[in-house]
């Protein structure tokens, strides 16, 4: 399958790819930390954070690999489905409050 290349959100669109493919996946919890990662640190930071996440989901959602059509017959189940959709989805929720 490989690392799905030229996305903002490649991580999402590359378990999607996935996951309608038929691998599956499980939560790990291990006592301890598996890997140290970084997080914002400052407003500014975050912010942008989360604008690059919601550009990534719709960026999602306009292509080919939307969840809402793709994978049809594959091995996602309805309940993994719905999750995927609701992750893209969740940008266009703002719309309300901006209008």
């Amino acid at each position: 399958l490989g690392w799905i290349y030229g996305s903002v959100t490649e991580d999402i669109l590359t378990g999607f790819k996935m996951h309608t493919r038929g691998w599956r996946s499980i939560y790990c919890m291990p006592k301890r930390a598996a890997f140290k990662g970084s997080a914002p640190i400052n407003l500014s930071d975050r912010l942008n954070q989360v604008l690059r996440w919601a550009l990534g989901s719709v960026e999602i959602f306009m292509s080919r690999h939307c969840p809402i059509w793709y994978g049809y017959g594959g091995g996602l189940k309805w309940l993994e489905r719905f999750a995927y959709i609701n992750t893209i989805v969740y940008p266009f929720t703002s719309l309300p409050l901006i209008a």
